[in-house]
Parts: structure tokens; sequence; C-alpha cells
């Protein structure tokens, strides 16, 4: 009886010791990937000024700041800038950081944080259009 109960007590022992890896493992792979977050991708598109004389600004810097790679880009020779980010979907605002990294070439202009706030219908359609941002 007593040979019976050492046994029992050494499998169960074994038994413990593979569950206790087993969710090791699983926990371990938890923090290694986290939690899931569900995202997506969002076309801003808009147009850089002048806020004195309206007229357009080439090479002004866009950062997107809270999407999930910080994006950004440069305004053409349009002033106009396009950047494609992945972003939180529940996000309804994005945070833009504009700067002149040119220096004095297309004039001086001083940088400028804005956030702007997504729409359903934007969000939905991925895109948002006609984004106009005045420097001083």
């Amino acid at each position: 009886m007593k040979n019976i109960t050492i046994i029992k007590r050494r499998l169960l022992k074994k038994v413990l010791i593979i569950m206790g890896v087993c969710s090791a493992g699983l926990m371990a792979s938890c923090a290694k990937y986290g939690t899931l977050v569900s995202t997506v991708y969002m076309n801003l598109k808009g147009t850089v000024r002048s806020k004195a004389s309206t007229q357009i600004i080439e090479g002004i810097q866009v950062e997107l700041r809270n999407s999930l790679s910080t994006p950004k880009a440069l305004t053409n020779n349009s002033g106009v800038f396009s950047i494609i980010s992945e972003i939180n979907e529940f996000d309804n605002t994005v945070n833009l950081h504009i700067s002149d990294i040119d220096g004095a070439l297309n004039g001086s202009f001083l940088s400028k944080d804005t956030i702007l706030t997504l729409s359903s219908d934007e969000k939905l359609a991925h895109i948002k259009e006609n984004i106009e941002i005045r420097l001083q």
C-alpha cells in the first residue's frame, strides 16, 4: 500500500511539472507577441501653404506621430503631401508634426503640431483628403 502511494505521488509530481512547463511556455509566447491590435491603413493627403501669402511650400516634412510606424513625407513642388500608414482602428485622431527641414531654401517656417479628427466615413474609406496646413 505504501509503494502505491509513493508511485502515485511521483506520477502526480511529474504531471504537475509537465503542466507547469507547458503553462510557462504559453505565458512566454503571450509576453513575446502581446495582445492583438486591430489596425487600419489610412491615406492622408493635403497641401502646405504659407499663412501670410497663401503660397504653396515645397520641401516641408509632414510626419504622422501616432501611427504604428511614424511615416514621413515631403511636400512636392505643388505643396502636396501624401502619407499612407497603419493606425489603431480605435483612434479617431491623427497627430501630425510639420517642420521646415530645408532651412531658408523655400523660406523659413516654424514647426507646427496639429491633430486631425477622422470621421467614421473617412476611416471606412481609409482616406482623409484636402487637408490644409498653414505655416508661419
